[in-house]
């Protein structure tokens, strides 16, 4: 079964911009300061937060910072939570992902998708946190409006100075103008739910570009399926075996076969996370050529004859 023409023509003109994101704050600008985070020879990644109070209830599924980091070679990582108020400080972790840090991307809006959907209340405090090796620029916009920030110390954390942090919360999963989730995942045996996404343009030319996938179980393997077709319908993964309830969202000309990392951000792998090199040649015909990608994690936690979750698929289009 294919969708129409007048179906796919639709698909790939709803990547026209990105989704506004639900809640956000200091986002109107590209002003960034420069303080450093420090970089210690411990274990442990660094962990700030910062305190939000949405005015409406809204679901977060995605998030970004305006960040960098340009001096530390290397996998190395970030990470962005959604965490619980208790008493004025983090409480418990709700949900968060993984993205990998690449030392030639200047300053920008970069995150990755939650593994699991947060429901943020009306008018009730909770914290964004940034889990980072060191030595990132943070998130912070000079003179902008002001949050409680709270720093981590192990499992504790300490209430910090008001700060005026760069944050984008999404109703949505991340998507771009050239870029855009489809299709439906389906979760793994704790619940939570793998995802896929890129912090690139697929630009013609672009030789850096990855795809990146966020939420498995560490240190498994992740089958990922490469897809061209942008008529392709999504295929009952049930019916042959994985579990009920998760779908192939792409046709498949390439699987690859990835291992989750176990580290946490300081690398050089990070918990749950890997990704998928894919250089785009600097060729202009190549302009509007479509890809997809699908991550599907093993799970021995599932109860089926082919114990893997799905995430969604990820669409791009080539410019």
């Amino acid at each position: 079964m294919r969708l129409t023409a007048l179906a796919a023509f639709f698909l790939l003109s709803s990547l026209a911009a990105q989704t506004p994101p639900t809640f956000a704050i200091n986002d109107t600008n590209t002003t960034l300061g420069t303080t450093i985070s420090s970089f210690g020879f411990s274990a442990a990644d660094n962990g700030r937060a910062w305190q939000i109070t949405p005015t409406t209830t809204t679901v977060v599924q995605s998030a970004q910072f305006f960040t960098r980091n340009s001096l530390l070679t290397g996998s190395r990582f970030m990470r962005i939570e959604i965490w619980s108020d208790n008493s004025g400080l983090p409480g418990t972790r709700l949900g968060g992902g993984t993205w990998r840090i690449v030392n030639a991307r200047p300053a920008g809006w970069q995150g990755a998708n939650l593994d699991t959907p947060v429901v943020l209340i009306a008018n009730t405090p909770a914290w964004v946190v940034w889990r980072e090796p060191g030595s990132s620029v943070l998130p912070l916009e000079p003179g902008g409006s002001t949050v409680l920030s709270a720093i981590a110390s192990g499992a504790n954390w300490t209430a910090g100075a008001q700060q005026a942090p760069k944050i984008r919360l999404f109703a949505n999963l991340l998507d771009s103008a050239h870029s855009h989730p489809f299709g439906l995942g389906c979760p793994l045996s704790s619940g939570t739910q793998p995802t896929v996404f890129t912090n690139e343009d697929p630009a013609v030319g672009n030789a850096g570009f990855f795809f990146e996938t966020s939420g498995s179980p560490a240190g498994v393997p992740v089958i990922l399926a490469l897809g061209v077709d942008p008529a392709a319908v999504p295929f009952p993964l049930g019916a042959i075996g994985f579990p009920i309830g998760c779908w192939l969202n792409t046709d498949v000309i390439l699987t690859v076969t990835l291992t989750s990392g176990t580290g946490n951000t300081k690398g050089p792998t990070c918990s749950g996370y890997d990704s998928f090199a894919l250089a785009l040649p600097n060729n202009p015909a190549l302009v509007g050529q479509f890809i997809a990608a699908q991550s599907l994690p093993l799970d021995l936690g599932l109860a089926a004859a082919l114990p893997f979750a799905a995430s969604h698929a990820h669409h791009v289009v080539m410019f």
